[in-house]
């Protein structure tokens, strides 16, 4: 089962963005950042690399969760 939460995200410029992320709900006992399955901006869905970033396919943009 999964679960999607309004977060905001940070780019590599420092600027804070709005967006949405997947929840996996199957670890709830998991921190909330380590269950994120994808992050969508813009429309975009975007999957996280191996450091939790997010980088994006269609802009030169890289965020990071900095509130769920």
């Amino acid at each position: 089962m999964t679960n999607m939460i309004d977060i905001k995200v940070k780019n590599q410029y420092s600027q804070i963005v709005d967006a949405q992320a997947l929840l996996n709900s199957a670890s709830e006992t998991q921190d909330m950042i380590k269950r994120i399955e994808h992050i969508v901006v813009d429309g975009e869905v975007i999957l996280p690399s191996i450091e939790l970033l997010f980088e994006s396919q269609n802009s030169s943009s890289i965020y990071k969760v900095i509130e769920a």
